[in-house]
């Protein structure tokens, strides 16, 4: 099988630049992804399977299914029955390292998987290392299938957190799972760390998660737009509103330090 970075979710002070997880730009090839939790018992995680897979939905909810220039759609999928290996076994069979060989034992079929795991080294046999993610089932540049172990360990970090971060720590697994790497932003959800209060996506996730699964444009060719005769009082009240409304966007794209153009087109 195929080497891939193994993405670590640290409590640490480390930190990572990473966009994608990978270096050919895998995506899932379908605009609807599915997030599917296993059906074993979770000892440590202090919540049940159901409970697991809502907070995932929510977690696809509040954060990837908000960006409008994704066509991602992240759905709530089902507890599936799968083998033991997935609650027990290593995600990659030469872990830990800093690349891994998937271990095909744990490949997942199609969509999202989560699972809890109690396989330490998975987890760099630190309780604070609150989860592990990798895209293990590759066709060229399409990713088919992911899998997401929780560290369900004894003293594990995720049994402690409050339901929002717990939320946030499910979105930035399942941002890895469709193929985003870490921020070194602590302002993105993707950041390596997590924070307790993150409730939205920062300008790298927004970025990442659009170059990955971008939405096609309605047009193919050029547009066009036809003025009705508003008469001079309307016509200056629509001036007067596009030359503010240029302004706003100027100011707004000025102010996060980006520039924004569009290609030449022949119409």
């Amino acid at each position: 099988m195929g080497r891939l970075t193994l993405l670590l979710f640290l409590m640490t002070k480390l930190t990572y630049g990473f966009t994608l997880n990978n270096n050919i730009g895998a995506a899932f090839d379908k605009e609807e992804v599915s997030i599917n939790v296993a059906a074993h018992t979770c000892a440590n995680l202090g919540i049940t399977n159901d409970e697991l897979l809502s907070l995932a939905e929510e977690a696809g909810e509040l954060f990837w299914n908000r960006v409008h220039t994704s066509s991602l759609i992240l759905k709530r999928g089902a507890l599936v029955s799968v083998a033991t290996a997935f609650q027990t076994g290593k995600a990659c069979t030469n872990a830990p390292a800093s690349s891994c060989d998937i271990n095909s034992a744990l490949v997942v079929s199609s969509d999202i998987l989560i699972s809890c795991n109690t396989e330490p080294t998975n987890f760099s046999n630190s309780p604070s290392v609150l989860g592990v993610t990798v895209p293990n089932n590759f066709s060229g540049r399409t990713i088919n299938g992911a899998l997401i172990l929780v560290n369900d360990n004894g003293s594990n970090s995720f049994q402690g957190l409050g339901r929002q971060e717990k939320v946030a720590v499910l979105a930035h697994e399942i941002g890895h799972a469709v193929g985003l790497g870490h921020s070194s932003l602590d302002k993105n959800l993707m950041y390596f760390q997590s924070v307790a209060t993150r409730e939205t996506l920062g300008w790298d996730d927004v970025d990442g998660i659009t170059y990955l699964y971008p939405v096609e444009q309605p047009l193919s060719g050029c547009g066009t737009i036809e003025l009705q005769d508003q008469g001079p009082e309307k016509g200056l009240l629509t001036l007067i509103f596009g030359l503010l409304l240029a302004l706003a966007i100027g100011r707004t794209w000025q102010k996060s330090g980006r520039a924004w153009s569009t290609p030449a087109r022949n119409c």
